[in-house]
């Protein structure tokens, strides 16, 4: 078994990556290996708190007849509904042992326990699709008393709408900080702009900043005025989300803070951000380009339709304005990029149908590592 012969042609290093066995029909029969921590360091890898005891940390390859890394960069793949191991002991041997509240049931051949499949919904009475179906209703505009209703009428489910927001809150929180720890491959461009929104009936601002091409939303942030300070936030936020890039335009409106704001944040000796204002919807030549805020005004378009249905907001730190972020990014697809997301366009792509069950999946794995 050769692993460095296999890890180096198809993949360059990452930092961290936790690896789960493929879902590809190839791999169907194939064996698991348990990798050292020192020789995935000498690759450039890395796993932390290996733990035998506790199967979150277990490193594991899957293979045929040599080893070799199955997951690239900035994929994020679909986990199979077959549970890891026993939940009370760890055990892999275990048998079905029939349903209940129509949930799959097994029996732990070792302890003789039973258990259900809840690796990532502990404590929650309903299945994942239900969790699922919540946020993907939310986010297309549906309030959450009319979520309610459907969940009654289609699922035959008598749920609070105060549960339904509890569950947004818990999964959008974990899902946008495990989000973040990928890199998107941007473009050259990015659209600034600002839009006013009410909260607790007050207007605000709402800053964001979205890439050109890829329609990668990077930043949104609240702010009572629209001086220079509240500017450099939202290019501080951009930057940090883009990790460390630096665009080589920035195309915004007419308002005085950018100008300062882009001097500050993004000119250096060896390279200047080009800063072309006072461009709007028709558009701005510059050379032999001509350059236009189309796009940001149409993602304010979009979140205009899902607070029209909110009435405003209650607070400046709502779990909207992250969820609605993530949901652009990572579910929506674009006809523009025809039909794709931002993220598969920024080189993120997230296997499987049901998108919102593997990041949930994926960021609560991603939590219970970190904290183990």
């Amino acid at each position: 078994m050769h692993l460095k012969q296999s890890l180096k042609p198809k993949y360059s290093p990452v930092q961290q990556e936790y690896f789960q066995r493929p879902q590809q029909k190839g791999y169907k029969e194939c064996n698991r290996y348990k990798i050292a921590n020192i020789t995935l360091e000498d690759f450039g890898l890395k796993i932390n708190n290996i733990d035998q005891g506790k199967r979150w940390s277990l490193p594991k390859v899957w293979s045929h007849d040599s080893m070799s890394i199955t997951t690239p960069r900035n994929e994020i793949i679909e986990d199979s509904d077959k549970p890891f191991c026993c939940t009370h002991c760890g055990s892999e041997h275990y048998i079905r042992y029939g349903k209940k509240n129509n949930k799959q049931v097994y029996m732990c051949k070792d302890c003789n326990k039973r258990f259900v499949n809840n690796l990532y919904f502990e404590r929650l009475k309903v299945e994942p699709k239900i969790i699922c179906v919540t946020l993907d209703l939310y986010f297309k505009g549906i309030s959450l008393r009319k979520i309610t209703d459907h969940l009654k009428q289609f699922y035959n489910l008598t749920i609070h709408f105060t549960t339904l927001y509890h569950w947004i809150r818990r999964y959008i929180i974990i899902m946008d900080e495990y989000a973040r720890q990928f890199k998107p491959s941007l473009s050259e461009v990015w659209n600034v702009d600002e839009m006013m929104i009410k909260i607790d009936g007050d207007w605000f601002y709402l800053w964001n900043v979205i890439d050109d091409e890829t329609r990668f939303h990077l930043a949104s942030v609240i702010s009572k005025e629209r001086k220079t300070v509240d500017a450099h936030k939202v290019l501080i936020t951009a930057k940090k989300r883009s990790h460390g890039e630096r665009p080589q335009v920035i195309i915004t409106d007419g308002l005085k803070s950018y100008s300062q704001a882009i001097n500050e944040e993004f000119h250096t000796l060896k390279r200047n951000t080009i800063h072309i204002d006072n461009v709007g919807i028709r558009g701005k030549h510059y050379g032999r380009d001509c350059f236009d805020n189309n796009i940001v005004e149409r993602l304010h378009g979009t979140i205009r339709e899902r607070n029209k249905i909110q009435r405003g907001l209650k607070d400046e730190y709502s779990m909207f304005i992250r969820g609605h972020q993530l949901y652009y990014n990572f579910i929506r697809p674009h006809e523009s990029l025809n039909g794709k997301t931002p993220s598969e366009e920024a080189g993120i792509t997230i296997e499987g149908s049901n998108k919102w069950l593997t990041l949930i999946k994926k960021s609560v794995q991603h939590q219970k590592i970190k904290s183990s």
